[in-house]
């Protein structure tokens, strides 16, 4: 009996302490940081990352098939991604997948960073909502001499259609640059690389062939 009753604390303590440590893993709440030119940019504690994740909300001039395309057009994203270099399929691409490598361009005397990326898109049949995650792949290639491999990286997007020409866009960015950068530095400067990519993004999507993109797979 005795015996039973001991094995019963145990137990109790072990889940108790589970518990506990998946609470203490969960991620802060957001917190707006700014507002600026049509951006509400939110940040937050990461759970098991000393690296602050973030969020940009916005609304874009533009339609769902515009918007998608734009994400989906791999080789340009070195025409708006904030400080890309050079983005290239590594597969041919589905409607609904993509596999792709881009390089960044990182100030002296930093190294450059490269990530490879693996992007999901799935649509809400009733809502016609766009959810987009792309995960980081790093270790699909080598990495190359004299460039950080970016290992962490998750990007999500949600994509809401409020009219026939403007969506409601939320995207959400959490990215360790890696190398000897310490995480209060980097959390310093956190939202000015994901902003001026979603202002470029903004841009992007005037371009005519983006206006006028149709996608038959999407609702």
């Amino acid at each position: 009996m005795q015996n039973t009753f001991l094995l019963s604390k145990v137990l109790a303590i072990n889940i108790l302490w589970l518990f506990c440590g998946q609470a203490n893993a969960q991620e802060g709440a957001w917190k707006l940081a700014r507002e600026t030119d049509g951006l509400k940019v939110y940040l937050r504690d990461a759970a098991d990352s000393d690296i602050k994740e973030i969020k940009i909300e916005t609304t874009l001039n533009a339609s769902l098939d515009a918007v998608v395309s734009v994400l989906k057009d791999v080789p340009v994203y070195d025409e708006w991604i904030y400080k890309c270099l050079e983005a290239r399929r590594l597969e041919a691409s589905t409607n609904t997948s993509s596999l792709y490598y881009c390089k960044l361009d990182f100030p002296w005397p930093m190294s450059d960073r490269d990530f490879i990326a693996q992007s999901q898109l799935r649509q809400d049949p009733d809502s016609r909502t766009v959810y987009i995650d792309v995960k980081g792949l790093p270790n699909y290639k080598p990495a190359k001499k004299g460039i950080v491999r970016i290992n962490d990286l998750s990007i999500h997007y949600e994509l809401v259609p409020l009219s026939a020409e403007r969506v409601q866009m939320t995207y959400r960015l959490h990215s360790d640059p890696g190398g000897s950068i310490p995480a209060w530095l980097v959390n310093l400067v956190v939202d000015n690389g994901p902003t001026n990519t979603v202002k470029g993004m903004r841009d992007k999507l005037k371009e005519a062939k983006y206006q006028n993109a149709r996608l038959a797979f999407l609702k």
